[in-house]
């Protein structure tokens, strides 16, 4: 077998060639990220006979070069930089360049060519539904932080004004706290008026903007705005750095709602959207980010490795008479699907559903005196298990003759780390604390994600859905 390595970067890729034995067929040469030299690449390797070509998931640089060569019927498998970092392709050398990784992606090929898996491109649906979250979720960030420095200039012009303004977004991004400080920017603002006056102000500012009025929010706002104690002062320069802030946090908080609504538009065009929705602690929102991350279900060769691409599954750091009950989670897969199940998970412990699988297993280690991060890691897990069976079921159901043979068909994940079987004991960990878990994990394949032919639950079926989902 010839084994090609590029190393990827922005608008360019170093490429070198290695054959059995690990014999160098082609020195590292550069190409450039465009139709002439893409094309160039793909005649290069097609030139070998049995050829597969190796690249790290690198950003997003690494797409448009797999892409060209999968639609040139050339295999090629996309790994974690992670793997190729510890790969030690057998030398004491340090330092690295772009030509020595090419042929140590090369090598590395050689020596992992049976656990390497084809890179398929996702459908149009779900690779915009994808792309469409990752900048909801940064835009959501961003008006976090724009929240959070409005928050701190009223805390010094108008203390309290956030305590009678809970309510969440429209769905046109307007938010009732916002709106009301760009008119009553400053506590001087309500106290230089008569209760009366401030009452009919009011009535008037709910009504323009369909808004909730109530009398004794008027009350009280109307009170503490005579009792606070401020740090700015009434000027034109406090108007300008809250009006700013209340308008920056208003014009991101539009794009984000319009962005959602984009978000599960996409999301309700695949097939798994109506089983997804139906799992406890999934809204809308949680199931289009799962669905965008997780992406077909069925493409990972079991639970498990679905776990480790995650991020939350546990390691084992033994040697010699140390031996660990339990290790820290990887954290090296997937930080938004980290986050999401996280969520999830907390819409659990919120709600407390007495009948549903994952709060009966968080309820168990949390009685059992474990930490909070702990068991919520560990109700993470749990949660990714039953999203594997119950999705996959699901999908296999709609498609029975596909199901038959998708078994021949892999795809590159993002971050796939091995999962750690510890005799029959699973281990969950975050920072100091641990947590542990009985199920069996013998014959673990940590870096395989290929498709199965189904999939079998430990669960219950009965799914219900939770009353207040994300």
């Amino acid at each position: 077998m010839i084994a090609v390595g590029i190393d990827v970067s922005k608008g360019r890729s170093t490429v070198a060639a290695v054959s059995e034995g690990k014999k160098v067929l082609q020195k590292p040469f550069d190409i450039y990220h465009n139709k002439t030299e893409l094309a160039d690449l793909v005649l290069f390797v097609k030139k070998f006979d049995d050829v597969r070509v190796t690249m790290e998931h690198t950003g997003v640089y690494y797409q448009v070069v797999a892409e060209s060569l999968v639609k040139a019927g050339v295999r090629v498998s996309v790994v974690n930089p992670v793997l190729i970092n510890q790969y030690g392709d057998n030398t004491l050398r340090k330092g690295s360049t772009d030509r020595m990784a090419s042929l140590k992606i090369a090598r590395y090929t050689l020596d992992n060519r049976d656990k390497l898996h084809d890179y398929n491109t996702l459908d149009t649906v779900r690779d915009n539904l994808k792309s469409l979250t990752r900048q909801f979720n940064f835009e959501d960030k961003t008006l976090s932080a724009h929240t959070n420095r409005l928050y701190s200039l009223l805390e010094r012009a108008f203390p309290r004004i956030d305590e009678f303004f809970d309510s969440p977004a429209k769905s046109n991004g307007h938010q009732k706290l916002v709106d009301f400080v760009i008119e009553f920017w400053h506590s001087d603002c309500v106290s230089s008026l008569s209760l009366a006056k401030f009452t009919e102000k009011f009535r008037k500012f709910c009504k323009k903007n369909r808004y909730c009025f109530s009398e004794s929010d008027v009350t009280q706002i109307h009170a503490i705005s005579r009792e606070n104690v401020t740090t700015l002062q009434k000027d034109d320069f406090t108007k300008m750095l809250i009006a700013d802030a209340a308008k920056q946090v208003l014009q991101i908080s539009i794009r984000v709602e319009k962005l959602r609504a984009e978000m599960v538009k996409l999301a309700k065009q695949t097939p798994e959207f109506p089983a997804v929705i139906e799992l406890y602690g999934v809204g809308e929102t949680l199931a289009s980010k799962l669905i965008a991350e997780i992406q077909d279900p069925r493409r990972f060769v079991d639970k498990w490795a679905l776990v480790a691409y995650a991020g939350v599954d546990p390691g084992k750091n033994d040697s010699g008479k140390k031996v660990t009950k339990s290790g820290k989670i990887s954290r090296t897969g997937d930080a938004l699907l980290r986050k999401t199940a996280y969520q999830v998970v907390e819409c659990h412990l919120l709600n407390s559903p007495a009948d549903e699988p994952v709060y009966q297993f968080l309820d168990k280690k949390r009685s059992e005196g474990k930490n909070y991060y702990v068991y919520m890691t560990a109700a993470c897990n749990k949660f990714l298990r039953i999203y594997y069976a119950r999705i996959g079921e699901y999908l296999n159901s709609l498609e029975p003759e596909i199901a038959a043979n998708v078994s021949d068909s892999a795809v590159s994940s993002d971050c796939i780390t091995t999962a750690v079987s510890v005799e029959n004991n699973y281990a969950f960990t975050c920072g100091q604390d641990s947590a542990m878990q009985e199920c069996n994990v013998s014959g673990l394949q940590g870096l395989a994600y290929t498709n199965t032919n189904g999939a079998v639950s430990d669960v219950p079926c009965d799914n219900r859905r939770a009353q207040s989902s994300s």
